[in-house]
């Protein structure tokens, strides 16, 4: 039996799904118009399947199993839709269930996260129908005739084996050991992207890896299943590394580049902040990429807070100008070119009156005006 059932995100959804043990059958988890999805699965009997697969049917790219990371490549929303392939085990019993919940968040075309969603899925297990035949149908035949009691019966000759006595789940298993579980484990670690966790949780889960794949070869079903668990438990303990908040916090820093107040100290420092964002996003370490946050926040307060300042500094110098009525020009040069003009022409003025009465006074002087006389020497004795 196959069912695909597709869910909103609006609200919590629930529904239940009923199939036979031995069986495959998938269920989906949709989210519609999504820039980028982050969440897990959780189950709660996950021994009900022997195998569990992840398929991410949408255009966004990222890793999805037990944990999902789905982002765009390309800035695009797009419908997204995680189909689960479940495998219930051969020997699962009518009545068993195991409730799937998918807990996840939405990312906006801005990166901001929304609140916390659910889905849940139940699968549960019905008992296999009855088969009848002919022969266990048939009502026994009845005569009327007096059985020959003086004739030995005939021999009963059957076609069917006799009775076995039940098969323990020991002798089931033996000589083989069942690797199911282990094989699961492996498959969900292949699923996961090395590059969304931190360094140290990732080497911790590589580490079980590595034993649990050496495991596939030993005949000690004890030491199997214990590899099983260690690396279920490295791949819960994985650590997703949250670089949104940094890149978030570069992008507000390089929004700001425009401004022509970009001098300074502060931006000094903020630009050789950012010129060890890229090496530390690749570095998957946590503290650091926290660290490098907090760095480049501050940074920007502290900026926008001394520009914030400044303009206030600047409203207060506007508020005691007194600006005069009609025309007006802040160049005061403009008023004292009229004032050395008039001067200079009063001064132009009197230094040519000056010069014509100069002239006019010595054209005076060198005119004679004396009258001639008739004067002889000899009137002096």
């Amino acid at each position: 039996m196959i069912a695909v059932l597709l869910l909103s995100v609006s609200v919590t959804a629930v529904s239940a799904l009923e199939t036979e043990a031995g069986t495959t059958v998938t269920v989906s988890f949709s989210v519609p118009n999504a820039y980028g999805v982050d969440g897990s699965f959780s189950y709660s009997n996950r021994g009900l399947f022997s195998g569990v697969s992840y398929r991410n049917n949408s255009a966004l790219g990222g890793s999805c199993g037990d944990t999902v990371y789905l982002y765009s490549n390309d800035g695009n929303t797009s419908n997204v839709t995680i189909v689960l392939t479940l495998t219930v085990r051969a020997n699962a019993q009518a009545g068993e269930s195991c409730s799937i919940t998918f807990t996840y968040e939405v990312a906006d075309a801005n990166g901001q996260m929304s609140s916390w969603k659910n889905q849940s899925q139940t699968v549960s297990v019905k008992a296999k129908p009855v088969v009848t035949t002919a022969e266990t149908t048939k009502a026994p035949e009845t005569t009327s005739e007096k059985p020959d009691t003086d004739k030995p019966a005939p021999p009963q000759t059957s076609t069917q084996a006799p009775p076995q006595p039940p098969v323990t789940k020991e002798e089931a298993s033996a000589p083989g050991v069942d690797y199911t579980e282990l094989q699961r484990q492996i498959k969900i670690a292949d699923s996961l992207n090395e590059t969304d966790y931190t360094i140290d949780s990732w080497d911790a889960m590589k580490k079980a890896y590595n034993e649990g794949v050496a495991l596939l070869k030993s005949n000690d079903q004890k030491a199997v299943d214990a590899g099983a668990s260690s690396l279920e438990k490295a791949i819960a303990a994985l650590v997703k590394i949250n670089t949104a908040d940094l890149r978030k916090s570069v992008e507000a820093a390089k929004a700001m580049f425009d401004d022509t107040r970009a001098s300074g100290k502060l931006w000094e420092q903020l630009f050789a902040s950012l010129a060890k964002a890229d090496d530390v996003l690749k570095s998957r370490d946590q503290k650091k990429i926290d660290d490098l946050n907090k760095e480049i926040s501050d940074l920007i307060d502290q900026i926008k807070k001394d520009a914030e300042e400044n303009a206030q500094v600047k409203e207060v110098v506007k508020e005691v100008e007194v600006l005069p009525d009609g025309e007006y020009c802040n160049i005061h040069i403009h008023k004292v070119w009229p004032i050395l003009f008039f001067i200079s022409l009063g001064i132009n003025v009197i230094l040519i009156g000056l010069i014509i009465a100069f002239f006019a006074k010595r054209k005076k002087n060198e005119k004679d005006d004396t009258p001639v006389v008739d004067y002889d020497i000899g009137d002096d004795a």
